[in-house]
This record gives C-alpha cells, sequence and structure tokens, in this order.
C-alpha cells in the first residue's frame, strides 16, 4: 500500500500581514522638483548645466594694499632713477693747493652719473691716481651732493737723477716739477734742497727715493738753509759742503738721521771755537773722521 505524501498547504496571509509585509508603493516626485534638489545638493552647478560654475576670486583688504605699495614703489624708484635732481652736476672740494678742482673733477668722472651708482671708494681711488694726490675722500649724499676732501703731497727735495728731475714727498714718491709760471698760480713759493744723483744709485726697486735720505735732507736743510745742493753716489753716500768750506761725507740713509744730528751739534761746536775744518767724513756710524785745515 501505498504512503500518502502530503502537500505542503499554502495559507493565505490575512489582509493586515498583506499589509505589514508588502512595501507600500511610493509616489514619484515630479522631475522638475527632482532636478531642482540634485542642484541644491551639488553647489558650484550652473542651472541647466552640468558643468561646474567658475568662482570668482574674493580680494582681501590686505591684497589690496600690498598692490597698490608695490605699483607706488615701482613709480618711486622710477622717479629716483630719471629725475634730473638725482644726477651729478658739481661737487664741492677742499684741501687743494697743486692740483686744480677741474682735474679732480675730470679724473673722478662722476659728471652726469646718478648719486646712487657713485662707488665712492673707486672715485677716490681714480682721484688718488693724481700725481699730487697723497689721499682723498669721497662722500655722497641726496639729492646729488658729492664732497672731495683731498690731502696733496708736499714736495720736500728736488731730486735729480739721469738727465730728470722730480719733486719727492717724505715717502720718497715722486711728482713732476711745476713750472715756475704753475707755481706761482697755485701760489706756491718754494726753494726745496737738491739732490744730485752721481751715479744712478739713489733709487730704490719701486723707483722712489729712500724716506730716511729724504728726512736727513729736510733736516740738514732746516738747521742750515744755506745748504741747497747735496750730492750721492756709491762711495761716500750723501755729501755736500757747509757755506765755510767744509767737505761732509755721511754716508747711507741707514742710520742717517742720528750722524745728521750729531753732525749739526759738531758743526756749531766747531764754529764757536772759531775752526773751520777741511772735511768730516761720518759714514761710518760708530764715529767721524776730522780733517783740519792747513
Amino acid at each position: 500500500m501505498a504512503l500518502r505524501r502530503d502537500r505542503p498547504v499554502k495559507r493565505r496571509k490575512s489582509s493586515q500581514q498583506e499589509f505589514l509585509g508588502k512595501p507600500a508603493k511610493r509616489r514619484s516626485r515630479p522631475a522638475r522638483r527632482q532636478h531642482r534638489q540634485e542642484q541644491a545638493l551639488l553647489p558650484g552647478l550652473r542651472a541647466g548645466s552640468s558643468q561646474p560654475a567658475r568662482r570668482w576670486p574674493r580680494l582681501s583688504a590686505l591684497r589690496v594694499a600690498a598692490a597698490l605699495l608695490a605699483v607706488g614703489l615701482i613709480a618711486a624708484v622710477g622717479v629716483l632713477f630719471s629725475s634730473d635732481l638725482f644726477y651729478v652736476q658739481t661737487a664741492a672740494m677742499r684741501g687743494l693747493h697743486i692740483t686744480s678742482a677741474e682735474q679732480v673733477y675730470r679724473q673722478a668722472g662722476i659728471d652726469g652719473y646718478s648719486i646712487f651708482w657713485v662707488d665712492e671708494r673707486a672715485v677716490a681711488q681714480r682721484i688718488e691716481a693724481l700725481p699730487y694726490v697723497r689721499q682723498a675722500t669721497v662722500r655722497t649724499a641726496l639729492p646729488n651732493l658729492v664732497q672731495i676732501e683731498i690731502e696733496e703731497r708736499q714736495p720736500l727735495v728736488a731730486w735729480k737723477v739721469n738727465g730728470q728731475e722730480f719733486w719727492v714727498d717724505r715717502e720718497g714718491v715722486t711728482m713732476p716739477v711745476l713750472s715756475a709760471e704753475a707755481q706761482a698760480a697755485a701760489g706756491l713759493a718754494l726753494t726745496l734742497p737738491a739732490l744730485w744723483d752721481l751715479d744712478g744709485s739713489t733709487a730704490l726697486a719701486d723707483q722712489r727715493l729712500d724716506p730716511q735720505l729724504v728726512a736727513s735732507l729736510q733736516q740738514l736743510h732746516q738747521q742750515t738753509p744755506e745748504v741747497i745742493d747735496f750730492g750721492y753716489d756709491r762711495i761716500k753716500g750723501l755729501q755736500f759742503r757747509f757755506p765755510g768750506g767744509t767737505y761732509v761725507s755721511l754716508g747711507y740713509p741707514e742710520g742717517m738721521a742720528q750722524r745728521t744730528a750729531s753732525l749739526l751739534m759738531l758743526h756749531q761746536s766747531l764754529a764757536s771755537q772759531g775752526q773751520t775744518p777741511a772735511e768730516i767724513d761720518w759714514r761710518d756710524q760708530e764715529g767721524y773722521f776730522l780733517r783740519l785745515t792747513p
């Protein structure tokens, strides 16, 4: 006998169960309203377009002020470099006696230059290349002021060497000799001791005269202004004659200042005793040789 299989019985849900289990149908919104909501949810979209709207930057007050300041600075710089007020047209000078102001101004090379482009040290170096200028100091100030202070070399000796003549200052630096007319125009009245180089042995390696020799010549000339001419050679060194006829040899520049002072004291002592020696040889630092007049 065959077994009977019971089929599953489908139970119908009640109306309440159907209501709770089956989702209710949503009411569709109009497409236009829904499109507006999408636009509201996506900021930056233009109406009727899927591309983002272009957003213009906002300029803050600080940025505007910075831009105006930059424009002002550019305009100010343009005025500074273009206005004639800031261009050099002359210079104030002090300390000139031998060199003319026209020579210094031309050598400075600043005429027509903007005051902002004037290099004070470079201008001073150009001026110091003039033969009579020892040192130059240059100062500038707005709007176009240039002040030049000059320290000129002071001629102390007239150096005659190899058929030429130069003026020499205390450092042994040579200068061209001014003519009598130029000296008169400059208000100079120089009576300088003359050093004659008898065999070309006075010049140093840099073509200067030994400063120790210059100092001794100046000292002798101050104590005995009537002595004008001096000679120099490799054997006897510095040599000259006192007004009474005494021939003097002072040797080489080393230690000459001390020998010169001792010589002047000896000369005064002999003159007070009425003695006029024929020769005084003081080339040796240790002592001198005296030859009296027979």
